[in-house]
């Protein structure tokens, strides 16, 4: 049988944080991948705003620095095929290929074993129809979450997905985790384990020579769960009503990780490749995170006009589209425009690309009931601020440039390596197992 290789990214994860649960006797196949290839320092930008996933996951897929493939946000690699990816290219090579959840990647395989995009990027999966409606679900459940509701299409399509992607050994996980639904970070388990869970069915059923599984969550726990981590030594806290001080999400999805790369290490003939893009490192003060609820509603209000399309993306994030740059420019002057009442804070990040604006809610305050927010530009004053938005969490960590690789094989690299170098690497070892 051919050896197969498999990308596992492991978003941002802070492997110090790793070794630190190690020596407490937990996380044992993490430490047996520690052993076999002790971690490797990845170098990607120096620009604090470049340090976005979706800018370093893109140069981990085509090799390029974000200077030469210009993609600064989540879903703009699509329509863009003079950046060719790590996926399309091995394909040609004459290798099958699966995905699932790979980050800001499209899909452009001619003949996939399986290609399950990422929630927030609008490219088309493939698969069989319970494979395409759980991805569905996933998207629906992600960009909704801010509501923290599923609707009964998809709520028919993730019990399917269930029913037909996981071994019935993982059921009573489920039951388990789903009881503890009202712990923070629990959700995000639940995601990740079910994309794991259906990667692993998935490649057991068609077993690509190479496959490439993106898992978020943990990135999401650091981000908002850092300072309950026992692995933290700083003295920042959550409040107790946010996530209670006896309890350590992050320590729940490494867990979770850890029984995943047991089942990756079981596969026979399987190389395994473990990468991270960047790490998280603690962020110095407490900043709130919110979403608004209902963008296409809120932007109708607050006096936005001639858009085509409003599109959420992670956490504070949406895009809106305009028919021409004039719609797009006066849109950008409106949001630009609106502050909080009470600390004269802006509200709004605007970056214009055209025909198109990304916009990040970055109020970064707690907000009461009462509070307004106005704008500079046409006076409106909208009252109750609050009413319009849905809590995300507060910021506990933030992004580092240095990430890590580290595998179930000896890589013979230097113990530092450019993120650009990694597409090759990766190349080398599916295309040598062949």
């Amino acid at each position: 049988m051919k050896n197969k290789t498999v990308l596992l990214g492991l978003n941002e994860l802070n492997f110090d944080y790793i070794k630190f649960y190690i020596n407490q006797g937990l996380l044992p196949n993490f430490k047996r991948i520690f052993e076999i290839q002790t971690p490797l320092e990845t170098v990607s930008e120096k620009e604090y705003k470049l340090l976005e996933p979706w800018v370093q996951w893109v140069t981990v897929h085509t090799g390029k620095t974000f200077d030469e493939h210009m993609v600064f946000r989540l879903g703009d690699i699509v329509n863009n095929p003079e950046l060719p990816q790590i996926f399309e290219e091995l394909e040609a090579e004459g290798l099958s290929v699966g995905a699932v959840s790979p980050f800001n990647a499209e899909n452009r395989l001619t003949n996939p074993s399986f290609f399950v995009p990422d929630p927030w990027t609008k490219t088309n999966p493939s698969g069989n129809w319970i494979v395409k409606a759980l991805y569905q679900a996933v998207h629906q459940s992600v960009n909704d979450n801010a509501k923290s509701k599923l609707n009964l299409k998809s709520m028919i399509s993730l019990s399917l997905g269930l029913l037909l992607y996981v071994p019935i050994s993982r059921w009573f996980h489920y039951v388990k985790t789903v009881s503890k639904a009202k712990n923070p970070g629990v959700k995000a388990v639940i995601l990740d384990s079910l994309l794991a869970d259906v990667h692993l069915t998935l490649w057991k059923k068609y077993k690509p020579d190479f496959s490439n599984l993106f898992l978020n969550s943990g990135a999401h726990i650091q981000h908002h769960y850092l300072f309950n981590s026992k692995a933290y030594q700083g003295d920042l806290k959550n409040p107790e009503w946010y996530c209670s001080d006896v309890f350590d999400p992050l320590i729940q999805i490494l867990s979770e990780y850890d029984y995943q790369l047991g089942k990756l290490l079981k596969l026979n003939n399987v190389k395994l490749i473990i990468a991270t893009g960047l790490h998280q490192q603690p962020h110095e003060h407490l900043t709130f995170y919110w979403r608004l609820k209902e963008h296409l509603k809120f932007v109708e209000m607050i006096g936005i006009k001639n858009f085509t399309e409003i599109l959420p993306r992670m956490s504070r994030d949406f895009l809106v589209k305009f028919k021409n740059e004039d719609n797009a420019i006066n849109a950008e002057k409106l949001l630009n425009s609106f502050f909080a009442s009470k600390d004269d804070i802006k509200i709004f990040e605007v970056d214009n690309r055209g025909t198109s604006l990304f916009v990040e809610l970055v109020y970064p305050n707690d907000i009461d009931e009462s509070d307004s927010i106005y704008s500079k530009e046409s006076n409106l004053k909208l009252e109750k601020f609050k009413s319009y938005l849905a809590f995300v969490a507060i910021k506990n960590g933030e992004h580092n440039g240095i990430g890590y690789v580290t595998s179930n094989f000896h890589l013979n690299l230097e113990n530092r390596i450019k993120l650009t170098s990694l597409k090759s690497i990766i190349k080398k070892v599916a295309l040598n197992n062949n």
